[in-house]
């Protein structure tokens, strides 16, 4: 790249100056939204995991989609969901579900909406059709008019929020896992959401979620996680409390994880609000679940969800490629071309 190696040495000085002076000064976690009074860090909240609950059995939920056919106006898109059953290190069962959306840019209002459809494949599940306005602020980045295909992430959220409450009904399991947090952030979310919290409580049905990845900062402008592994003296712990959380998006009692005493990850964990005498054990029960060395210190059932869910690209191609040829001669050609000029320059080598 041209770049001398007197910069790079300098680049490395300031990237090391600039994180490692930060985790002495951070005193509290830092939340952008409102609801949250955060509480002080202090290495007197850290607890220690035990080694109970591996009797529990642990529904753990994933989802995964990908766009078949794209276009400015339209989008198809192939949604799976699934959960893995675990009970200790035991799998007692597993089932996925498929959705095939096609959402559609219409007229509406004098504005511009995108409309969902759904076809019923094999095992299908139903989640309500709805339309968004392409102005919806939860599914925009920046100021511009949302990307169509940002539709089909949500749909994939409210379908592992309806798989969950499939598992709530039918009692199958006694703690649910999301992937992901309990925080409504998309439009009509939050009734799905709902509809879950009242089926778990129902049912006795603890409902929790593990996030892999986080950016919770503190107020120095660390990683909250970063400081916390930094000060812990526990091989795994959880970190109880972080904030009082009075925000009726956001139903969920918050902890910090590190499930396993060598994994070098740290996990944002949320369970229902209401539930959060329960969270000890539920940590510890999930803790039990996280023993493989394929990814140790994370439940070995979101790894194997996160498997069943994924839908590779050699299968997206071969059901693009279907739809292709029994569109062919229908005039489509115009619509795709107007995605798909990124693909081409991807495929240039030069």
């Amino acid at each position: 790249m041209g770049i001398p190696k007197a910069m790079y040495d300098e680049v490395v000085e300031k990237i090391l100056r600039s994180i490692g002076g930060n985790l002495v000064t951070a005193s509290y976690p830092k939340f952008s939204g409102e609801g949250y009074r955060a509480y002080r860090i202090d290495s007197r909240n850290f607890h220690p995991i035990g080694k109970y609950g591996l009797n529990k059995r642990i529904a753990f939920v994933d989802g995964g989609n990908a766009e078949i056919l794209a276009s400015a106006n339209f989008s198809l898109n192939l949604i799976r969901i699934c959960y893995v059953i675990y009970q200790g290190n035991k799998k007692l069962s597993f089932k996925k579900f498929e959705i095939l959306a096609f959402i559609q840019a219409i007229s509406q209002n004098n504005e511009i909406y995108f409309k969902t459809t759904f076809f019923k494949t094999k095992n299908f599940i139903d989640i309500e059709e709805m339309s968004f306005s392409s102005f919806d602020h939860t599914l925009m980045l920046g100021i511009n008019r949302a990307d169509i295909s940002a539709v089909a992430n949500a749909m994939r959220r409210f379908a592992e929020l309806k798989l969950a409450k499939i598992i709530a009904d039918g009692k199958l399991s006694d703690i649910v896992v999301l992937d992901g947090n309990l925080q409504s952030t998309l439009t009509n979310e939050i009734e799905y959401l709902s509809q879950l919290y009242e089926s778990c409580s129902k049912n006795s049905i603890i409902l929790s979620a593990l996030s892999k990845t986080t950016s919770l900062f503190t107020d120095n402008g660390n990683l909250l996680s970063v400081v916390l592994s930094s000060i812990s003296n526990f091989p795994s712990w959880f970190y109880h409390p972080i904030a009082e959380i009075n925000n009726i998006n956001h139903k969920a009692e918050m902890f910090f994880v590190k499930l396993h005493e060598s994994s070098k990850h740290i996990f944002r964990f949320e369970i229902f609000n209401v539930q959060k005498a329960k969270a000890e054990e539920t940590i510890n029960a999930i803790a039990g679940n996280c023993i493989d060395p394929v990814f140790i210190g994370y439940p070995y059932g979101l790894v194997e969800a996160d498997k069943l869910a994924r839908i590779g690209n050699q299968e997206k191609e071969s059901l693009k490629t279907i739809f292709l040829v029994n569109l062919r001669n229908k005039n489509i050609e115009k619509y795709l071309s107007s995605a798909n000029a990124h693909e081409i320059l991807d495929r240039i080598s030069f």
